[in-house]
């Protein structure tokens, strides 16, 4: 080869470097997530968002670093207030938001299966978390549901361990509860029924003062929000009465946004959830634990169990809650039965202690 061929060659090569040097890099794009909920981070779903699934996204993301998520975490109601998440997401006032789906078993009934069958399970959160996610994948009701309300669901969780009774006055049995005011979400007012008191329909975040100023003698809950939002203070009476854990919680994001998200971004927030999950029900039974153990310890609270036959008599005692809510809800077009069965099929088949066997009767 000449020197001169030569030369030409390492010019030319040198002249590609210094081109390439200089062309810009690819802009990395900001997709902006408003996360809203109307509580506070001491709620373990809040918390485990904040902590968790926002690390996740963010690592997942900064792999290939041509998105990033700027987050705008509006929780403690800055946007919604308890209860209005539902539709601050439908509407699209923000992108994703942890669903307390206790509060909307009109819309999205097939939630609300653990509450119409208590007593059915060991107060395992983490076996109500598998059996929906098992429940999701199986009917495909569960997605064409939220469909409906401009949302798509990308997760679950269970944010209850096992529903306790906290009261101003000391519990033992069910004439204890006769013609007290109870507080209590509202798919758990049935349960108030066969104990001879009156339910009031409320929430966690209105929890402490109704206890305090007496809107309620006592309040069904459980014991990490016990602790966590000092309710053991104007009630430092504990009954445990093995109802269970219960309370669902998905994890949804609001459609149009879906649509219109890279598939890079979406994979991500997917991903996520299951971190997410996981690390709610890391909090809530580590929370269960400290909450009654801060409870007893700064407020004296006294944590009775239940006798095993006034555990039966008060299952027994309800109504047919699970096949009257079944009825009601296959009219309504959903597969509510077959749903039910599968639920109660996947509690046996784990050994939790069914204490009614609510699809059967």
């Amino acid at each position: 080869m000449s020197s001169y061929r030569s030369g030409l060659q390492i010019a030319a090569a040198a002249a590609f470097v210094a081109v390439a040097s200089v062309q810009p890099l690819q802009a990395q794009e900001t997709v902006n997530i408003t996360f809203i909920t109307g509580y506070p981070p001491a709620a373990t779903w809040v918390n485990a968002f904040n902590d968790v699934f926002v690390k996740s996204v963010d690592e997942t993301l900064a792999k290939s670093g041509k998105f990033k998520v700027g987050w705008n975490l509006a929780h403690s109601g800055q946007i919604a207030k308890p209860r209005g998440e539902f539709e601050a997401i439908e509407s699209g006032l923000g992108e994703i938001s942890t669903i307390p789906g206790a509060f909307h078993a009109d819309k999205i009934p097939l939630y609300n299966i653990p509450y119409v069958t208590p007593f059915t399970n060991a107060g395992d959160p983490g076996i109500v978390t598998e059996a929906y996610e098992m429940l999701q994948k199986k009917f495909p009701a569960f997605a064409k549901n939220w469909e409906q309300f401009n949302q798509v669901q990308i997760g679950v969780t269970d944010n209850v361990d096992n529903y306790i009774l906290l009261s101003s006055t000391p519990l033992r049995t069910l004439d204890d509860l006769k013609g007290k005011k109870v507080g209590a979400a509202g798919p758990n007012l049935p349960w108030v029924v066969p104990t001879g008191a009156a339910g009031v329909s409320t929430n966690l975040a209105d929890a402490y003062n109704s206890l305090n100023t007496g809107i309620y003698d006592a309040m069904i809950v459980w014991r990490q929000a016990m602790g966590a939002f000092k309710l053991c203070e104007p009630a430092p009476n504990m009954l445990d009465a093995g109802l269970g854990a219960a309370s669902i919680i998905p994890l949804t994001v609001n459609a149009d946004f879906w649509d219109a998200a890279p598939d890079e971004v979406k994979t991500a927030l997917t991903g996520a959830s299951k971190a997410w999950s996981d690390r709610q029900l890391e909090l809530l039974i580590d929370g269960a634990t400290s909450g009654l153990a801060r409870c007893e310890a700064e407020f004296n609270t006294v944590a009775t169990k239940m006798a095993p036959e006034e555990r039966a008599k008060w299952a027994k005692g309800m109504a047919p809650l699970a096949l009257d809510w079944a009825e009601r809800t296959n009219a309504k077009g959903f597969p509510a039965s077959e749903v039910l069965t599968a639920y109660m099929d996947f509690m046996r088949a784990n050994n939790q202690p069914v204490t009614r066997n609510w699809d059967r009767e």
